[in-house]
């Protein structure tokens, strides 16, 4: 074979550099020392690490949000740590649109379908916004399943102290789209760190997310043989009338304020008994700021957006997160 083409055999003249005058001439290179060549390609011997390691990455973050902004309230310094790594695969995955964070019917002139394709989108650019912060220097991935806002669960009881959520046909699609992007990772990969909400979540939009990544986490541990590190934390705790399934009460009093956590301040009934003590806290690179610099992208979230007659529901629930020097998390191991 010739190097810079040509057929075995083939005579061309010399080529002459036009502005050095050098003479470059066409090398035949042995069989043997090709595939030598090839095969360092093959398997990034000689490559930096930067460059071997990305193409083919031994690890991943993936994070399955319920909506856009919770990936900042749960685990924006976590996230943020874990996406410094090159090295390492990162992607996020959000299963609802969000779209009913508005009063209902029309607003302002603007017909209540066009209302909410506006606030789908002003949501999402408000994430990819977050992500930029999160994860500087990178490009990341972000599948967007728009699954209806609170109209993932068509019905739920609570068993045991847990609820158990029956989905609606759009929460079924919704977890399948999670499940298939979350679980679509460099063949490379065998480690993976999966963040979400917790399956003890006050919101059933996110205990669906909380069920996407636990059957993301599930396929590629048994499929894959992989490592899989499922973290997960509350961000709206039951209302203490647990028999009103819908969300959000209990942000009046979830999280409290102060710096970190207070365990005793999520609800404890006879029907839904407080959850265990999570396993783990994350100190993170300084969760305050990065989370701070995070979720104030989520400006609709924060302070509203009256054009599209977005309200803040419960003033001082995200104040409440910002304070936070923590990052608490429910560890599974599979």
């Amino acid at each position: 074979m010739w190097l810079r083409g040509g057929s075995p055999g083939a005579r061309r003249a010399p080529l002459r550099g036009r502005a050095s005058g050098c003479i470059v001439r066409r090398v035949r290179v042995p069989p043997l020392l090709l595939a030598l060549v090839s095969a360092l390609l093959a398997c990034g011997c000689g490559a930096s690490d930067g460059v071997g390691s990305a193409a083919r990455p031994r690890s991943a973050l993936v994070v399955v949000s319920p909506h856009p902004d919770d990936e900042s309230i749960f685990g924006a310094a976590t996230i943020h740590r874990l996406a410094s790594d090159p090295a390492r695969e990162v992607r996020a995955i959000y299963v609802s649109a969000g779209d009913q964070s508005s009063t209902p019917g029309d607003c302002n002139g603007i017909p209540e379908a066009e209302k909410t394709e506006r606030i789908v989108a002003l949501r999402e650019d408000e994430t990819r916004a977050a992500w930029r912060i999160l994860a500087p220097d990178r490009e990341v991935p972000i599948a967007f399943e728009r699954g209806p806002d609170q109209g993932l669960v068509a019905s739920t009881k609570l068993v045991d102290g847990l609820r158990q959520d029956t989905l609606t046909a759009a929460g079924e699609a919704a977890l399948a789209a999670a499940v298939a992007d979350a679980t679509d990772l460099p063949a490379s990969v065998s480690e993976a760190w999966i963040l979400t909400a917790a399956r003890y979540d006050g919101h059933p939009d996110h205990r669906t997310a909380y069920r996407a990544a636990r059957a993301a986490a599930e396929t590629l541990a048994s499929e894959r043989g992989a490592a899989v590190h499922l973290w997960s934390f509350i961000v709206h705790d039951e209302f203490f009338l647990t028999f009103v399934p819908a969300c959000c009460g209990g942000d009046f009093f979830w999280p409290a304020d102060g710096a970190t956590h207070d365990y005793e301040r999520l609800v404890d009934t006879a029907s839904r008994p407080r959850p265990p003590r999570w396993d783990a806290a994350e100190p993170g690179d300084d969760p305050p700021a990065i989370r701070r610099d995070a979720l104030t992208q989520h400006v609709s979230q924060l302070v509203g957006n009256p054009a599209l007659c977005m309200p803040v529901y419960i003033p001082g629930f995200y104040d409440r997160w910002l304070a936070k020097s923590e990052e608490p998390f429910y560890v599974e191991e599979l």
